[in-house]
């Protein structure tokens, strides 16, 4: 695992609820979700900006963070999921990226996306 001193961020990933919508569908619901706190590394790796008929900015990230959350309990993260940090909600792309040392995981590599505007 990556040591606390180089995991200067807290961050929150946001797992959503379920619910059955009217036909019967299990559907994500944001309303009954819950947050984990995690310690992370996050550094932005692109930025774009959309002026086709709107006016937005698009960053994507990179986080990095340990299997655990912060009271040492095992952190999953999906592609549904978003991340919360300094105010920003952010979409998480894809599965989260593992990566492993010879006997063991060692932390989570997990690209976001944040759309303003």
């Amino acid at each position: 695992m990556i040591g606390s001193d180089l995991l200067p961020h807290l961050v929150e990933v946001e797992h959503p609820g379920k619910a059955t919508d009217r036909y019967g569908n299990t559907v994500d619901d944001w309303s009954a979700s819950n947050r984990t706190p995690v310690r992370a590394w996050l550094q932005q790796s692109t930025g774009a900006e959309d002026t086709d008929q709107r006016s937005a900015q698009i960053g994507e990230w990179l986080l990095i963070c340990n299997p655990v959350d912060t009271a040492g309990g095992p952190l999953t993260v999906h592609g549904e999921d978003r991340v919360h940090w300094s105010g920003i909600r952010y979409e998480v792309i894809g599965p989260a990226g593992p990566a492993y040392t010879p006997i063991e995981l060692h932390h989570y590599e997990i690209r976001l996306r944040v759309v303003e505007g």
